[in-house]
């Protein structure tokens, strides 16, 4: 992999690892079209991989008031019965509730990803991504973590179990069920993060022999996580902004498009 490789796949994984659109899937269909993987797929999954470190970052950046929310609130929690009437061990305590069924999905289907691996299902699941975009409501009352529930939480955490579908939006699916769940734009998008960020470090831990397999060099790999940082940022400021004005739908014809034209491409090809 050349690093001008490296940087339009950390650009594109970037792009669409926070819009609800699915970076895997995206990844799968770019390596297919500019011919970057001519091998078995596994390069997909280790670059998935290698630049998740980058859109990690990214998150951690915007979401840094939440964050240090969630962990001081925990660890204050863990010595002071105080503290654990406070909103920050309840806003940890949700999101580890939340990480538990995406957890066990994402291992029971951790096969999934190799098998559905191809621009065809992935078509069909970017497909299916846009009618869960579609239908989705605008926004919810719920406003702060405070108005979630765990059962709020747990049902999250299974739509971003079975994101791991390649195509599958992770974002777009717990974002839209956090809505369907009655949260407002900026709850459901923070929630959802906040979820990412514990996936996103299992994933990292998990799949370090697949980085290693793949042999990517340590420039490109860099490449790839500057470029995911830097359009990861600016892809998840630009989402708050678009929920916050009840606008999460206007990806779906763009996934309809890109759907329609890859079974097309298959089609001729």
């Amino acid at each position: 992999m050349t690093v001008f490789e490296a940087v339009v796949l950390g650009i594109v994984q970037g792009l669409t690892e926070f819009l609800p659109v699915s970076s895997s899937g995206h990844l799968v269909l770019a390596n297919w079209f500019f011919g970057f993987d001519e091998g078995d797929g596994s390069l997909e999954l280790a670059v998935d991989i290698a630049t998740n470190t980058g859109t990690l970052l990214a998150v951690l950046i915007v979401l840094r008031q939440d964050v240090w929310q969630a962990l001081s609130g925990f660890f204050r929690g863990l010595v002071s019965a105080e503290a654990r009437l406070g909103e920050g061990w309840r806003l940890a305590l949700l999101v580890l509730a939340g990480s538990i069924p995406t957890a066990l999905l994402g291992l029971a289907l951790r096969g999934v990803f190799h098998t559905l691996n191809a621009p065809f299902p992935v078509a069909i699941a970017l497909a299916v991504t846009g009618l869960i975009l579609w239908v989705a409501p605008k926004t919810g009352a719920k406003s702060t973590p405070a108005t979630l529930t765990f059962k709020d939480a747990l049902i999250a955490g299974v739509a971003q179990g079975l994101a791991v579908v390649p195509g599958i939006s992770r974002s777009g699916a717990t974002i839209a069920t956090l809505l369907g769940r009655g949260c407002d734009g900026a709850l459901a998008a923070r929630f959802s993060f906040l979820l990412y960020l514990v996936a996103s470090f299992g994933v990292a831990l998990l799949g370090m022999t697949e980085v290693r397999a793949a042999e990517i060099p340590l420039a490109a790999v860099a490449a790839m996580t500057v470029a995911s940082f830097v359009t990861g940022y600016l892809a998840l400021v630009w989402l708050f902004r678009l929920l916050r004005r009840g606008r999460f739908r206007i990806f779906a014809p763009y996934l309809w498009t890109v759907s329609a034209l890859t079974l097309v491409s298959l089609a001729f090809r």
